[in-house]
């Protein structure tokens, strides 16, 4: 059996935000090492650091007022290794464009209310594919849509994200996120803001295309019962600090933190034992 590559190591990352002469420190001493294809879930109560992890890796904090201690490694092509933050950040941000999709709690609400759906995804295709005619847009949209499931063809594209349902939009947005051809994918609490049963749809749509595309993935939730089901690893933090990390399924049932074992064992009372 060959053995996975890594394609993302942080390694003792520590944040400072300044906020006028406040200096706050955000994460603190973070470490852990993602391969291909694995999906790895950051999990915590709100404040714990997990979108802010996020943010760090995917370059989505403020330059002027952010400062950094460790590194964040990207593979290359070549094999060899580059540092995030040697890098100047426009360079950056242009370089984990196309490495890094980035599913955000509030997509279905970043689409532009004001346009169609056709004219948002479209400029998405070609910010990534190129100029493309408007034909084969068109087809490579309605492609997709069969792949994303869906509905409506043609008369989809046509609405404005307000006349379609919330799971419809986070499909979309979704579609619209992965259009990057990116090699990792970061859902940041994707299904927050959807019912239980398009959490739990959405969630569904997530592993199947994870499994068909073998993209590596990093899933932000406090949820974990969604985690569990989609994921293969967990960081547990807190207060901007990995308290426990490892295999899910040891860390779900055989916690060795007192805190892991009290996030699961609040997740049960909620969901039941036989949800998780």
């Amino acid at each position: 059996m060959i053995e996975k590559r890594e394609l993302l190591k942080v390694e003792h990352l520590s944040v400072w935000i300044q906020n006028g002469s406040m200096e706050t420190c955000v994460l603190r001493d973070v470490s852990f090492s993602v391969r291909e294809g694995e999906r790895w879930a950051i999990a915590g109560e709100s404040g714990a650091g997990k979108s802010m992890t996020m943010n760090a890796i995917a370059a989505l904090l403020p330059e002027g007022s952010t400062k950094y201690d460790g590194r964040i490694l990207f593979r290359l092509p070549d094999d060899s290794w580059q540092d995030l933050l040697t890098m100047p950040y426009r360079q950056r941000r242009a370089f984990l464009s196309e490495q890094i999709a980035i599913i955000f709690q509030d997509s279905i609400n970043a689409l532009n209310p004001n346009e169609r759906i056709r004219k948002q995804w479209g400029e998405t295709v070609r910010l990534h594919r190129g100029n493309l005619p408007p034909g084969e847009v068109e087809e490579h949209l309605l492609a997709q849509m069969e792949i994303f499931g869906i509905r409506g063809g043609a008369e989809t594209l046509r609405k404005y994200p307000d006349q379609l349902s919330g799971g419809m939009r986070q499909r979309i947005a979704i579609a619209m996120a992965l259009e990057s051809r990116a090699k990792i994918l970061i859902a940041d609490e994707p299904t927050t803001s959807l019912d239980a049963i398009s959490q739990r749809n959405t969630i569904e749509f997530i592993r199947m295309l994870l499994e068909n595309e073998g993209w590596t993935l990093l899933f932000i939730s406090h949820n974990l019962g969604l985690l569990q089901s989609i994921c293969d690893h967990v960081i547990i933090m807190k207060d901007g600090s990995i308290v426990e990390q490892g295999l899910a399924e040891e860390l779900f049932y055989c916690g060795k933190d007192a805190y892991t074992r009290k996030l699961v064992e609040e997740t049960l009372n909620i969901m039941g034992e036989e949800e998780l």
